[in-house]
Protein backbone atom coordinates (compact mmCIF):
# COMPACT_ATOMS: atom_id res chain seq x y z
CA UNK A 1 0.00 0.00 0.00
CA UNK A 2 2.63 2.35 0.91
CA UNK A 3 4.74 1.55 -2.17
CA UNK A 4 1.58 2.14 -4.44
CA UNK A 5 1.33 5.85 -2.92
CA UNK A 6 4.66 6.39 -3.28
CA UNK A 7 4.67 5.52 -6.84
CA UNK A 8 1.78 7.48 -7.25
CA UNK A 9 3.54 10.40 -6.26
CA UNK A 10 6.46 9.74 -8.13
CA UNK A 11 4.27 9.35 -11.53
CA UNK A 12 2.57 12.81 -10.54
CA UNK A 13 6.69 14.39 -10.26
CA UNK A 14 7.63 12.84 -13.08
CA UNK A 15 4.51 13.96 -15.30
CA UNK A 16 4.60 17.69 -14.04
CA UNK A 17 8.06 18.14 -14.94
CA UNK A 18 7.14 16.25 -18.32
CA UNK A 19 4.59 19.23 -18.65
CA UNK A 20 7.10 21.47 -17.87
CA UNK A 21 9.54 20.45 -20.46
CA UNK A 22 7.10 20.40 -22.54
CA UNK A 23 5.81 23.64 -22.44
CA UNK A 24 9.29 25.29 -22.04
CA UNK A 25 9.96 23.44 -25.71
CA UNK A 26 6.92 25.09 -27.30
CA UNK A 27 8.20 28.61 -25.26
CA UNK A 28 10.88 27.99 -26.87
CA UNK A 29 9.38 26.83 -30.37
CA UNK A 30 7.66 29.80 -30.54
CA UNK A 31 10.15 32.33 -29.53
CA UNK A 32 12.28 31.27 -32.66
CA UNK A 33 9.63 30.46 -35.12
CA UNK A 34 8.28 34.18 -34.44
CA UNK A 35 8.94 36.33 -37.58
CA UNK A 36 11.94 38.87 -37.00
CA UNK A 37 11.24 41.95 -37.63
CA UNK A 38 13.08 42.94 -41.37
CA UNK A 39 16.28 45.16 -40.69
CA UNK A 40 15.13 48.96 -40.29
CA UNK A 41 15.47 51.17 -43.49
CA UNK A 42 18.53 52.93 -43.36
CA UNK A 43 18.76 56.45 -42.92
CA UNK A 44 18.70 58.52 -46.25
CA UNK A 45 21.91 59.55 -47.28
CA UNK A 46 22.23 63.19 -46.34
CA UNK A 47 24.99 64.10 -48.58
CA UNK A 48 28.02 66.00 -47.97
CA UNK A 49 28.67 69.46 -47.55
CA UNK A 50 31.17 71.87 -49.14
CA UNK A 51 33.27 73.40 -46.71
CA UNK A 52 31.83 77.16 -45.84
CA UNK A 53 33.73 79.50 -43.60
CA UNK A 54 32.70 80.15 -40.06
CA UNK A 55 29.63 82.11 -39.19
CA UNK A 56 29.53 84.41 -35.98
CA UNK A 57 26.57 86.18 -34.54
CA UNK A 58 26.41 87.67 -31.35
CA UNK A 59 22.80 89.31 -32.15
CA UNK A 60 19.65 87.13 -31.03
CA UNK A 61 18.29 88.97 -34.68
CA UNK A 62 20.67 87.55 -36.22
CA UNK A 63 19.61 84.24 -35.77
CA UNK A 64 17.63 84.27 -39.18
CA UNK A 65 20.87 84.73 -41.08
CA UNK A 66 22.22 81.64 -39.27
CA UNK A 67 19.09 79.09 -39.83
CA UNK A 68 19.46 79.91 -43.43
CA UNK A 69 22.57 79.27 -43.81
CA UNK A 70 22.10 75.84 -41.98
CA UNK A 71 21.29 72.79 -43.99
CA UNK A 72 18.45 71.42 -41.81
CA UNK A 73 16.32 72.98 -39.06
CA UNK A 74 18.27 74.29 -36.19
CA UNK A 75 17.56 73.75 -32.74
CA UNK A 76 16.81 76.74 -30.81
CA UNK A 77 14.40 78.39 -27.82
CA UNK A 78 11.01 79.16 -28.57
CA UNK A 79 10.15 82.45 -27.77
CA UNK A 80 8.92 83.69 -24.59
CA UNK A 81 11.02 80.61 -23.27
CA UNK A 82 12.79 82.88 -20.66
CA UNK A 83 16.49 82.46 -21.64
CA UNK A 84 18.89 84.65 -22.85
CA UNK A 85 20.51 84.36 -25.90
CA UNK A 86 24.73 85.06 -25.87
CA UNK A 87 26.41 84.17 -29.13
CA UNK A 88 25.97 81.57 -31.93
CA UNK A 89 28.09 79.91 -34.73
CA UNK A 90 28.62 77.71 -37.16
CA UNK A 91 31.50 75.55 -38.25
CA UNK A 92 31.84 73.07 -41.00
CA UNK A 93 34.20 69.71 -40.30
CA UNK A 94 35.77 67.09 -42.71
CA UNK A 95 33.79 64.26 -43.27
CA UNK A 96 35.04 60.93 -45.22
CA UNK A 97 33.97 62.81 -48.88
CA UNK A 98 32.93 66.12 -48.50
CA UNK A 99 31.96 68.45 -44.87
CA UNK A 100 29.57 68.27 -42.29
CA UNK A 101 28.28 71.14 -40.58
CA UNK A 102 27.84 72.25 -36.79
CA UNK A 103 25.58 75.43 -35.35
CA UNK A 104 26.73 75.79 -31.36
CA UNK A 105 24.08 77.83 -29.94
CA UNK A 106 25.27 80.15 -26.45
CA UNK A 107 22.39 80.73 -24.09
CA UNK A 108 22.00 81.13 -20.47
CA UNK A 109 18.83 80.94 -17.93
CA UNK A 110 17.05 83.82 -15.86
CA UNK A 111 19.38 82.82 -13.50
CA UNK A 112 22.64 82.78 -15.64
CA UNK A 113 23.29 79.28 -16.13
CA UNK A 114 24.91 78.76 -19.06
CA UNK A 115 23.58 76.35 -21.65
CA UNK A 116 25.13 74.52 -25.09
CA UNK A 117 22.37 74.14 -27.89
CA UNK A 118 23.99 71.94 -31.28
CA UNK A 119 22.52 70.95 -34.28
CA UNK A 120 24.48 68.87 -36.29
CA UNK A 121 24.48 68.08 -40.08
CA UNK A 122 24.82 64.95 -41.16
CA UNK A 123 22.40 62.77 -38.73
CA UNK A 124 24.47 60.16 -38.77
CA UNK A 125 27.64 62.45 -37.46
CA UNK A 126 28.03 60.81 -33.65
CA UNK A 127 31.80 61.18 -33.72
CA UNK A 128 31.18 64.50 -33.56
CA UNK A 129 30.07 64.06 -29.79
CA UNK A 130 32.64 64.29 -27.17
CA UNK A 131 33.23 61.09 -25.79
CA UNK A 132 33.91 61.86 -22.17
CA UNK A 133 30.11 61.08 -20.87
CA UNK A 134 28.44 58.07 -19.56
CA UNK A 135 25.19 56.80 -19.35
CA UNK A 136 22.91 58.43 -16.71
CA UNK A 137 20.47 56.21 -14.54
CA UNK A 138 17.63 59.03 -15.54
CA UNK A 139 15.83 58.50 -18.75
CA UNK A 140 16.39 61.60 -21.19
CA UNK A 141 13.51 63.61 -21.83
CA UNK A 142 11.29 63.48 -24.90
CA UNK A 143 13.01 65.61 -28.15
CA UNK A 144 10.79 66.41 -31.34
CA UNK A 145 8.76 63.27 -31.00
CA UNK A 146 12.51 61.13 -30.34
CA UNK A 147 13.54 59.88 -26.93
CA UNK A 148 16.44 61.24 -26.23
CA UNK A 149 19.69 60.10 -24.89
CA UNK A 150 20.87 61.16 -21.93
CA UNK A 151 24.49 61.28 -20.55
CA UNK A 152 27.07 62.99 -17.86
CA UNK A 153 30.23 63.62 -16.55
CA UNK A 154 31.30 65.40 -13.62
CA UNK A 155 31.07 68.78 -15.17
CA UNK A 156 27.95 68.49 -16.93
CA UNK A 157 24.32 66.31 -18.74
CA UNK A 158 24.29 66.13 -22.37
CA UNK A 159 20.92 65.33 -23.72
CA UNK A 160 20.75 64.44 -27.74
CA UNK A 161 18.43 62.67 -30.08
CA UNK A 162 19.30 61.93 -34.02
CA UNK A 163 16.61 62.46 -36.36
CA UNK A 164 15.98 62.43 -39.97
CA UNK A 165 17.50 65.95 -40.82
CA UNK A 166 19.98 66.41 -37.93
CA UNK A 167 21.58 65.41 -34.71
CA UNK A 168 20.17 67.68 -31.71
CA UNK A 169 22.73 67.94 -28.44
CA UNK A 170 21.72 70.12 -24.96
CA UNK A 171 24.57 70.63 -22.71
CA UNK A 172 23.80 72.03 -19.41
CA UNK A 173 25.71 72.16 -16.26
CA UNK A 174 25.10 69.40 -13.62
CA UNK A 175 23.95 72.13 -11.33
CA UNK A 176 21.20 71.91 -13.29
CA UNK A 177 20.49 68.26 -13.66
CA UNK A 178 16.98 68.46 -12.38
CA UNK A 179 15.67 71.31 -15.10
CA UNK A 180 16.99 69.65 -18.18
CA UNK A 181 13.31 68.27 -18.89
CA UNK A 182 11.95 71.58 -18.28
CA UNK A 183 14.51 73.15 -20.03
CA UNK A 184 13.88 70.83 -23.11
CA UNK A 185 10.35 71.90 -22.96
CA UNK A 186 11.13 75.31 -24.54
CA UNK A 187 12.89 73.21 -27.49
CA UNK A 188 11.71 73.66 -31.26
CA UNK A 189 13.24 73.07 -34.60
CA UNK A 190 13.75 76.30 -36.66
CA UNK A 191 13.79 76.59 -40.54
CA UNK A 192 13.36 79.23 -43.30
CA UNK A 193 10.94 78.99 -45.77
CA UNK A 194 12.31 79.19 -49.37
CA UNK A 195 10.67 82.46 -49.62
CA UNK A 196 12.62 83.44 -46.40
Amino acid sequence: MRGKRILTILGSIFSILLSLGMLAFACAALILSRPQPEDAPAPSSQPPLSARAELSIQKETDLADLVADFPVPVMSFMSGSGMRFVSAQTVSFPLAEGFGRTASLYWQTEDGVPLLLQSIYPASALDRLDSGYHFSAVAGPSLFGSASVRMENREAVRVHVATDTGLYVMIVPKSAASSVSSISRSLQLFTLSPEG
